[in-house]
């Protein structure tokens, strides 16, 4: 069985300070992937607020799970290979999951892993990725093995009437800006319903025209450009094929065998009745 020697005292106001805690690092964290990537300041997650929810999921979901792993076998290598697969095996679920609902909620996709060529190669419906659930379980090492017992010690160092302030003023800050911007995401939602396909289009290159770098819009509209020639010649080759076919079949039809008129058999008749006529 786990034990849990470090936090069987730690009481929720403690994990809630640790769930705004991961959120804020999370956010700084990619922030700065972001923009080194994309050589430009960028405020990342779909929050306005620096902070992101799903970290701070995350890391309150490392700090439960690995600690009683990593306390509960002797064997290092045995702690750091389960606290590395159930971590990655967790933070993979618990993306996907909450992709799928807000995708459900918002008729749009918030994370694309398709978009990026190091995690296009393995990902299912572009909501998980096998380098992003490689990368949680090394996030869980490093929150397990190394962040955790700081954050508790200093966590634990500060007056807890300090820790309840930061929760009471970070829930109503985060609170109130997780509904605005599911207020908003709501009217584009509605919005977007209304728009036909050119107007869609003018949507999203203005989209990647705020989030994307100079390079990838190029990148964009010429992918765009050429799928659309690529279409153009695909169909008109087919038109020429299905063309050359019905031209083709229509010379394999048998013609109907229509009995035509002869004109000698009628003159024939018509004399023999004349002949008839005259003799009556």
């Amino acid at each position: 069985m786990f034990h849990i020697p470090v936090t069987q005292d730690f009481s929720f106001g403690y994990w809630l300070f640790l769930f705004f805690t991961f959120s804020v690092m999370g956010w700084f964290l990619e922030s700065v992937v972001e923009s080194v990537n994309h050589k430009r300041v960028i405020n990342r997650g779909s929050l306005s607020g620096p902070y992101i929810p799903i970290f701070g999921i995350g890391g309150v979901l490392f700090s439960s799970v690995g600690p009683p792993i990593r306390d509960s076998y002797s064997n290092p290598l045995i702690s750091i290979a389960l606290v590395f697969f159930v971590g990655a095996l967790l933070a993979t679920a618990l993306e996907y999951l909450v992709g799928s609902i807000m995708e459900r909620l918002f008729k749009r996709q918030f994370w694309d892993y398709s978009t990026m060529k190091l995690t296009a190669q393995f990902t299912y419906k572009n909501r998980i990725s096998l380098v992003s659930s490689l990368f949680f379980g090394v996030c869980a090492l490093f929150v397990t093995f190394f962040l955790y017992d700081a954050v508790i010690t200093h966590a634990r160092a500060l007056d807890f009437r300090v820790v309840v302030i930061v929760n009471v003023v970070m829930t109503a800050v985060m609170g109130t800006d997780i509904f605005l911007q599911a207020r908003k995401h709501v009217r584009i939602r509605d919005v977007l319903k209304k728009l036909n396909r050119e107007q869609m289009r003018e949507v999203l290159l203005k989209s990647m025209l705020r989030m994307g770098s100079s390079s990838q819009i190029r990148e964009f509209r010429k992918i765009v450009s050429e799928s659309r020639e690529n279409l153009k010649e695909s169909i008109k080759k087919n038109t020429e094929t299905l063309k050359k076919n019905i031209e083709k079949n229509i010379e394999k039809i048998p013609r109907p065998s229509i009995a035509l008129p002869n004109r000698k058999a009628d003159e024939a008749i018509e004399s023999e009745e004349t002949d008839s006529e005259i003799t009556d």
